[in-house]
């Protein structure tokens, strides 16, 4: 088995000779562009430049277009202005209207005489109610204001009580004795004897 030698310091001879041929292209080319290059740059150099002018040759311009037929406008037509009507006036009608207000005539006033009353009967006196047993026991005492109806006879066919005393016995007895015994002179309209509806009071006094 062979062994190789890899020790520093010592170039093989064929290394040596390969880097001593690629350095001496290197120099034997840059001599000769220095020398060669020189020369032909110094050359271009002195010679004139020559410059060739060429002249533009002109553009041919393209003929004008024919101008434009002239085209004559028909003549208008006439069209007559229309004829405006002129409506007639309006009337303005009157919505209201004059009213003549007439005074009516006045028209005489009646005064209807009024009746004459009924009154009290000379020749038949109006006695006073009798007073009840019981309502003086119990201690009743007040007003009744009847309302009477006088015929023409000077009789009293109808009553109420138009305001009671308080007390129903009191009430019943003052309508019951003046529809049973009381007697007027009856009311007169024209001279003439009438129905009339009058008032009259009847007092219960436990002093009576």
């Amino acid at each position: 088995m062979s062994t190789l030698d890899f020790r520093e310091g010592h170039p093989s001879s064929s290394r040596v000779v390969g880097l001593a041929i690629v350095l001496g292209l290197h120099l034997l080319l840059v001599w000769a562009l220095v020398s060669g290059l020189a020369r032909d740059v110094v050359k271009a150099v002195q010679e004139p430049l020559q410059v060739a002018l060429i002249a533009e040759l002109p553009k041919e311009v393209p003929p004008a277009p024919p101008p434009p037929p002239e085209v004559v406008k028909p003549p208008e037509a006439y069209v007559p202005p229309p004829v405006v009507q002129k409506a007639p006036p309006v009337v303005p009608q009157k919505t209201i209207q004059q009213v003549q207000t007439v005074q009516p005539e006045p028209q005489p006033v009646i005064v209807e005489p009024q009746p004459v009353l009924p009154r009290a009967d000379p020749s038949h006196g109006n006695t006073q109610p009798p007073y009840p047993a019981a309502s003086r026991r119990a201690g009743e005492e007040g007003r009744v204001i009847l309302m009477l109806y006088v015929d023409a006879n000077g009789r009293v066919t109808d009553g109420r009580v138009d305001q009671s005393s308080g007390y129903d016995r009191l009430d019943k007895v003052a309508l019951m004795h003046a529809r049973r015994t009381w007697r007027f002179l009856p009311a007169t309209k024209d001279g003439a004897p009438v129905g009339h509806w009058m008032k009259f009071a009847v007092n219960f006094k436990l002093t009576d």
